[in-house]
């Protein structure tokens, strides 16, 4: 989803007769991450690396490419993360893409968190720590998932914890999120 998001960021930026207003919330729909301009009437998705647009102008759908035709693709997180649990790092901003190894029960306390655990492809596991108080709850979750996280990450002598999955409802905090099954919690 970073990589979209960047890429339908800078489609607003170049190309505002096509892709207006700019900043619209991306969706997730069927197997496509995807922006809708009502200002245009257009649409603007990506399904993997693939990019689609569709309105009239584009007289229905078409490819128009990969996101690395457009953008540059953000590098594999996992060394960043490495390197935070190493220095033992906290409070930084950080997205990445696991598999749920395990799933726990429930935080309760205060604030209520879903939690689970995942693997990166370097073997690093993170505590996810998802605030179901602020964002909705991720129903369907199922060990061996892959999710993508956009979050806040936290130290710990296991490999750490990412939080800050959800929007800020007071504005302070930059949005975070949770990409599961092309559905985005926030």
């Amino acid at each position: 989803m970073i990589n979209s998001n960047k890429l339908f960021d800078f489609a607003e930026e170049s190309y505002p007769h096509f892709f207006s207003p700019a900043g619209i919330k991306t969706v997730g729909s069927d197997n496509y991450l995807v922006r809708y301009y009502p200002g245009t009437g257009n649409y603007i998705g990506t399904k993997g690396e693939e990019i689609y647009v569709y309105g009239d102008v584009f007289n229905g759908l078409l490819r128009a490419g990969e996101i690395s035709d457009f953008v540059a693709l953000e590098p594999d997180s996992d060394e960043l993360l490495a390197e935070l649990f190493t220095d033992g790092q906290s409070n930084v901003q950080v997205y990445g893409t696991g598999i749920v190894i395990s799933i726990l029960s429930n935080d309760l306390d205060g604030s209520r968190h879903q939690r689970f655990i995942i693997e990166l492809k370097s073997n690093q596991t993170l505590l996810v720590s998802h605030n179901i108080d602020l964002s909705a709850r991720i129903d369907n979750l199922l060990v061996n998932d892959q999710v993508e996280f956009f979050g806040v990450y936290e130290w710990n002598n296991r490999g750490g914890i990412i939080h800050w999955t959800h929007h800020d409802p007071e504005g302070d905090h930059v949005d975070g999120w949770i990409l599961h099954n092309n559905y985005i919690y926030q």
